[in-house]
């Protein structure tokens, strides 16, 4: 998925989960922040943000806040790789920037595009319909692949912690019940998927936040053991840009 204009600014402060103030051209601007998650790790005072800028003139708010630069501090950075093996060490003078897309709407969006091309794992596609619902849920994808008929659930993943990357970053009973409701889709003829989008371009593997939510890790090891598939990606970022890239290890 793609931006349409996005300019780069200094993250001041977070009044309330909805606006930020951000420095854009030496003036201090209130932006719309296009995530509801507490993201206190990614905005610090000081780092620096990209926002994108509204094509509605009667928005109170100009600009939307959608990528931070992350800093590293003198530790591992990771390839984007299934073992620790494969990380590549840094100097212990050097820091590194990690960019981190933290639009809760664009894991969904590039999601699409990447189902349209082809390229996911189900192949060509001979239906697709996105917010479907079933039962008393509404799962993002409904897929039809030949004679196969597949949930899929999206999740967008922003934590990143020494090179390991959690969901979610704050308890989430709407999480917990999807997968449990995915646990009776398959019982009921479906394929069915939870697929972690992880929104920067590098981690050693992903795994539940156990510590912050127990609930949802012990709602998705249930999942796993009764056949639900698991699946986590991440995605090449820039500014204006997000798409899925490459398969990432899950560990339990």
């Amino acid at each position: 998925m793609k931006y349409n204009q996005v300019v780069p600014g200094t993250f001041l402060q977070r009044p309330n989960r909805f606006i930020a103030h951000v420095l854009i051209d030496s003036k201090e601007e209130v932006c719309h922040v296009k995530n509801t998650g507490r993201c206190r790790e990614l905005l610090i005072p000081g780092c620096t943000v990209y926002c994108a800028v509204s094509d509605n003139p009667q928005r109170k708010t100009k600009y939307d806040l959608i990528a931070v630069e992350k800093i590293i501090e003198s530790q591992t950075v990771f390839a984007n790789a299934g073992t620790p093996s494969q990380s590549i060490k840094e100097s212990p003078e050097t820091n590194s920037t990690l960019l981190v897309n933290m639009d809760s709407q664009a894991p969904n969006v590039a999601v699409k595009e990447w189902l349209q091309s082809g390229a996911s794992p189900f192949g060509n596609i001979n239906y697709m319909k996105p917010e479907y619902k079933y039962g008393n849920s509404r799962f993002d994808f409904y897929l039809e692949c030949n004679n196969r008929k597949i949930f899929l659930e999206v999740k967008g993943v922003t934590l990143e912690d020494n090179g390991v990357v959690l969901f979610p970053d704050a308890p989430t009973e709407r999480g917990v019940k999807h997968v449990r409701e995915l646990i009776r889709c398959l019982e009921e003829g479906f394929e069915t998927y939870v697929l972690f989008v992880v929104q920067m371009e590098r981690a050693l593997y992903f795994t539940p936040n156990r510590k912050t939510h127990p609930q949802f890790a012990d709602a998705l090891c249930e999942a796993k053991n009764a056949g639900v598939q698991l699946l986590a990606y991440t995605c090449k970022v820039t500014p204006d840009e997000m798409k899925i890239d490459k398969e990432l290890k899950i560990s339990l």
